[in-house]
């Protein structure tokens, strides 16, 4: 059996949050706007053949990496190929993202067909996708593991790869809002993006002052400000906890970092409290305030109480005995739809399905059958950052990763053999800060906590719950960084 010792806990969800976050240009503003109507683009007008746009991806001022877009006419419309590259610290560690995209869209600037994929120094992601009408055809992986989806849409979306190159055929109006659908494959959803043009001003890139037109959104809660140029090129971005995109040169965006070793992303994303608790994976009960309450948060249950700003962490008590027999047979719909397979938790593939039957070895107690999986999924996995989007069979054969790998394999573990198995995201206590983080909540009789990172059933009252979801709600989690706050004012 291979253990690691448990290191400092930060849900690497925050990192695959930030890649998904830089490659988007334009994100949602909670204005009234109104909608943009491509029937009427040009298309062509301020769209140069084969042309470039550099920027410098800046952290609190200093260099991790930088982004490329291109564009070229092609017959059906134009050819976008957009490449990020990113440098991070994790724990002291540097890591190296790259990110690429490739988009066939028309002269609408409507997507026609895409590729994408994520290349950290660890498990890669890759998904491309087709439009048929208002269809998209989605092809997940490679090889003999590639998977398929199937999306209806109610209309053909864009991509944010092209957006800029659309700004330049659509001339902004100043004190105006617009409303774009803007198909995202990093969580394989559409939503509506808005943003406000709400003036013209100076901005200085380097020696040179640009007149610009600076356009405000807010995504996730957050407000976030892009500057173009009268052609509407990009110039600078202003977006999450101290990051910034800037206008750049091929020969500077490709010279040397300075930001390598100088901010952790583990340290960026934590929160410090004041009081100290001691022994926090023994705690039954926590109190804390906070400065503002996060909209997800849970504010009733048996687990967790919020009473204005003050929140109140129970560790939950033995729920009796298990309600059925695995694997489950009812009618539930809450549970049904905790069971079924999902593109990156693939509990029916047929190599998941007899691991865990050969775990379990025959039990039908769900309480028995879930503590042997975790102790498993424990055991098993060395605990290490991987920069990567959860994939249950890339888990189960790497056999490593942070709390999101640990979260991933288990609920696919414990859904192959009938057991209603769900992700939680909140924030954990450990070493003296508050991280985010990723455990599960299974039923037995009623919903319990677990934590395979810590082996946990329950987990310890620290572990406060933000939000249910997988990759497409994790998401939500980009607007709650250096937002929340809290005091400590009891445990036990």
């Amino acid at each position: 059996m291979r253990r690691s010792i448990i290191f400092t806990i930060s849900g690497i969800v925050i990192i695959i949050v930030w890649v998904f976050i830089l490659v988007e240009l334009v994100k949602r503003v909670n204005v009234k706007s109104r909608p943009i109507n491509t029937h009427n683009i040009s298309g062509q007008m301020n769209v140069e053949n084969d042309s470039e746009d550099w920027m410098d991806i800046l952290l609190k001022g200093n260099k991790v990496g930088y982004t490329v877009t291109k564009i070229k006419n092609i017959h059906s419309g134009f050819e976008i190929n957009e490449n990020i590259f990113l440098v991070i610290t994790l724990m002291g560690s540097t890591r190296k993202i790259i990110s690429h995209t490739r988009a066939e869209i028309d002269e609408k600037f409507l997507l026609n067909e895409f590729e994408y994929s994520l290349s950290p120094d660890s498990m890669a992601f890759t998904i491309s996708g087709k439009m048929k009408g208002n269809t998209l055809y989605l092809s997940f992986g490679e090889g003999k593991d590639k998977e398929a989806r199937v999306i209806k849409l109610p209309s053909k979306p864009m991509i944010s790869a092209g957006l800029t190159h659309f700004f330049r055929s659509s001339p902004l109006e100043v004190n105006k809002s617009y409303t774009i659908d803007l198909f995202d494959p990093f969580t394989m959803t559409t939503n509506p993006y808005t943003f406000r043009a709400v003036k013209r001003e100076g901005v200085k890139i380097g020696d040179t002052f640009h007149d610009a037109l600076r356009l405000e959104m807010t995504y996730l809660g957050t407000p976030l400000v892009l500057w173009i140029d009268r052609g509407g090129r990009p110039l600078k971005e202003q977006g999450f906890m101290g990051f910034t995109l800037v206008k750049s040169t091929p020969e500077k965006a490709k010279a040397g970092l300075d930001g390598l070793g100088k901010i952790d992303f583990y340290d960026l994303s934590a929160i410090t409290v004041e009081n100290k608790i001691h022994r926090p994976r023994d705690l039954s009960y926590l109190k804390v305030q906070l400065d503002q309450v996060p909209s997800p948060l849970p504010r009733e249950g048996l687990r967790q109480k919020l009473n204005g700003t003050i929140l109140e962490i129970y560790k939950e008590k033995n729920s009796g005995s298990p309600s059925y027999a695995i694997p489950y047979n009812g009618n539930n719909s809450e549970l049904l739809y905790n069971l079924r397979p999902e593109l990156l938790i693939q509990s029916g593939d047929k190599d998941i399905i007899n691991l865990s039957k050969k775990i379990i070895n025959n039990v039908t107690n769900p309480e028995i059958a879930t503590r042997k999986i975790m102790a498993w999924v424990f055991e098993s996995l060395i605990k290490t950052p991987v920069v990567s989007v959860p994939n249950a069979k890339k888990i189960l054969i790497s056999k490593k990763g942070d709390c999101n790998e640990h979260a991933t394999l288990l609920t696919a573990l414990l859904r192959a053999v009938g057991i209603p198995s769900r992700i939680v995201i909140g924030l954990v206590y450990n070493n003296e800060k508050f991280y985010y983080h990723a455990w599960n909540e299974v039923y037995t009789n009623g919903w319990i906590t677990l934590d395979a990172i810590f082996k946990q059933m329950p987990v310890d009252a620290t572990h406060i719950k933000l939000i249910t979801g997988g990759i497409e709600k994790q998401i939500e989690i980009a607007g709650m960084i250096n937002s929340i706050k809290l005091k400590v004012l009891d445990y036990r």
